[in-house]
């Protein structure tokens, strides 16, 4: 099941429609975003949500960085209440994550 919610743009603005009420509409992509990019920290509701993929992305990332990555990605999407089918991030640029809410 798709979870539904209000939109963000590009931008992470909030998105509106053409008669300038809010945008709302499936969400599991735009979740999956900020839950990567966001640091723990950053969510009021629960200082313990975000994986902080910034940091990552700054320097080398070797087996063990890679292994760690994988395995916060992993808590933080299942802790969220989705299904991990793919967690492949041994290269950032290529990387592959499928999940999805049972």
């Amino acid at each position: 099941m798709n979870a539904t919610d209000i939109l963000l743009d590009a931008d992470y603005d909030l998105a509106f429609t053409s008669a300038g009420d809010l945008a709302v509409g499936e969400s599991d992509g735009q979740h999956l975003s900020l839950l990567l990019l966001t640091n723990p920290g950053e969510w009021r509701a629960d200082p313990l949500v975000g994986v902080g993929l910034r940091q990552y992305q700054s320097g080398p990332l070797g087996p063990a960085e890679t292994a760690a990555l994988q395995r916060v990605v992993a808590v933080q999407l299942e802790r969220d209440g989705y299904q991990v089918l793919e967690n492949d991030l041994s290269n950032l640029a290529a990387a592959r994550l499928n999940a999805v809410r049972p």
